[in-house]
């Protein structure tokens, strides 16, 4: 298995640092769950260490499994951040000084992890992030050739919106919840004209996305937030502007958005930064990558009540 090292600027110097891994605190020490894709986990704790006057090098393997090495002093960081589904992730850690374990320590870095779902990564809104709880991934087709896109949770009951194109054929997906958890999920109804679709999982959910406080027009140049499934798990979190007032496309009333639209965030929720839903991801203008579109939230509220 190949691995990839990653060198971390740490002030003015680069370092490279080939350290020992240190003892874990005890065999059955268990992961902490993030709720943050591994790469974003990955990015946030090595911050956190660099920020705390460590010097970090991360190394990462094809399976996707991400180690963090970190050393200040006689102190010995080793953190593996390892995907636990497309919107979560597992991380274990091991700690010592003077080769010694503190337990101390790696109770500080459980706690830093838990401050995650209710803290900035990047320039996102906690607000946001705790969203991502509520998108799904969905696939259609066979293992060897499948089409991906985003989707997220709007009833209780286990109702999945998502977009309508490239389901003209399928009546059957399979939906990943948030936990990893993989079910059968069933199209019940599709809208070409409106490119929405809804899916059932017959899963009883908690607390799906509310519609009570969804915005139908976001101010054009306001900032806005994408939670999808790019890539073939990868979540993905995305900032854009809205970037015009709405445009009619076929009669339906579209907004446009400076945004990353990767393939496979097609039928992901927009949020504004207080975590209200403004919109949905249709798509993105053919021939760029950051020119998109959204389906807005009345044009979604009239397709739910037709059901």
């Amino acid at each position: 298995m190949r691995s990839h090292g990653i060198l971390i600027k740490a002030g003015m110097a680069l370092f490279l640092i080939m350290a020992s891994s240190p003892s874990y605190i005890s065999a059955g020490d268990a992961p902490a769950y993030s709720p943050l894709p591994a790469a974003e986990a990955e990015t946030v704790i090595t911050r956190w260490l660099m920020d705390a006057g460590y010097e970090t090098t991360r190394t990462r393997s094809e399976a996707g499994r991400a180690e963090i090495n970190a050393i200040k002093g006689s102190e010995r960081w080793s953190i593996v951040v390892k995907s636990y589904s497309p919107l979560a992730s597992y991380i274990t850690a091991g700690y010592t000084i003077d080769g010694r374990p503190d337990p101390d320590k790696i109770r500080q870095l459980h706690k830093f992890i838990d401050t995650l779902k209710g803290s900035v990564s990047g320039e996102v809104p906690g607000a946001v992030i705790n969203l991502k709880d509520y998108t799904v991934c969905i696939r259609a087709g066979g293992n060897e050739e499948h089409i991906q896109f985003s989707g997220f949770i709007v009833g209780k009951e286990g109702l999945i919106v998502s977009i309508a194109h490239d389901l003209d054929t399928v009546r059957e997906v399979v939906v990943i919840l948030n936990t990893g958890e993989k079910m059968k999920g069933r199209v019940i109804r599709m809208d070409f004209d409106r490119d929405l679709s809804l899916i059932d999982i017959t899963e009883r959910i908690s607390s799906p996305i509310s519609l009570a406080h969804a915005r139908n027009l976001p101010e054009p140049g306001e900032t806005v937030y994408s939670i999808g499934c790019a890539g073939n798990t990868q979540s993905s979190l995305h900032t854009g502007i809205i970037n015009g007032p709405p445009v009619l496309v076929n009669s339906m009333p579209l907004r446009q958005v400076d945004m990353e639209t990767p393939h496979g965030t097609s039928g992901g929720p927009v949020f504004d930064t207080h975590g209200n839903l403004i919109g949905i991801v249709k798509g993105r203008y053919r021939g760029t990558n950051s020119r998109g579109f959204l389906i807005t939230v009345e044009t979604l509220i009239e397709f739910l009540k037709e059901r």
